[in-house]
């Protein structure tokens, strides 16, 4: 039973550390380093991620960026519990600047060592816009994941909202994912995809300044569709907590 559980539960756990934002890149020379705590809740999983990242702007047009993510979860099931813990899906990055309000990207996935991550090599890739406002900034995005064709390839589109406020930021997002709708045989157990493959995501944050250069990032995420639900699961809840370095 784990093991159909794995496959199902990984859908939300690999999404856990997205991109770092739908804005145009940072000025030549500068960048960020990141830190991200994050607790995810999508009964019977629970658990923790933490990972760190760094990207740098090598030129006024390309963006340079990489993610190192570890995860720490437990799944319970008909009274047994088992725990899940090692490295999850790192990823390398680019991103390019195309025109002030158009960026192209396209990530590379890494087969993780966690159970609930992927164990096959991944690429994603996308196209973003922005306006820029006096008060707010947004955003809208387009892309494709192609990896696994059960738990990892689908197409996604998205708007991100950011309030510009005297002394933080208020962020609203909304994700759609679409995958595909098939019958899967995972670890000798039939997994029918009744009612599709789809999704969404819709999240909520606050930033703030600590200093000139260390900004704090607090989040909340729900998911929900049969792409997270199937198989009698909750909807995945998730909370998390970013440290950002700007150098």
């Amino acid at each position: 039973m784990f093991k159909k559980l794995i496959t199902c539960l990984a859908l939300f756990a690999t999404m856990s550390f997205a991109a770092w934002d739908n804005v145009p890149i940072l000025k030549k020379g500068s960048g960020q380093v990141a830190g991200k705590i994050g607790y995810t809740s999508q009964d019977p999983l629970s658990g923790v991620l933490v990972a760190a990242g760094v990207r740098y702007s090598a030129l006024d047009w390309l963006e340079l960026s990489a993610f190192l993510p570890f995860g720490f979860y437990s799944v319970s099931s008909n009274g047994l519990s088992k725990d899940f813990d090692g490295l999850m899906n790192a990823q390398v990055g680019l991103r390019f600047q195309i025109s002030q309000g158009f960026g192209l990207y396209v990530d590379g996935h890494m087969p993780g060592s966690n159970e609930l991550s992927d164990d096959q090599f991944a690429v994603e890739f996308g196209l973003q816009h922005s306006n820029l406002f006096s008060s707010a900034i947004w955003a809208k995005y387009i892309g494709y994941m192609l990896g696994d064709p059960w738990t990892n390839q689908y197409l996604y589109f998205g708007t991100e909202l950011q309030i510009l406020l005297n002394h933080f930021i208020i962020c609203g997002e909304f994700r759609v994912l679409m995958g595909q709708e098939n019958t899967h045989y995972c670890s000798g157990y039939s997994c029918d995809d009744e009612g599709g493959n789809n999704g969404f995501l819709f999240g909520l944050g606050v930033k703030f300044d600590l200093t000139e250069t260390v900004t704090l990032d607090l989040s909340v995420e729900i998911g929900g569709g049969d792409r997270y639900t199937k198989d009698g699961l909750d909807s995945p809840l998730a909370f998390g907590a970013n440290i950002f370095y700007n150098f």
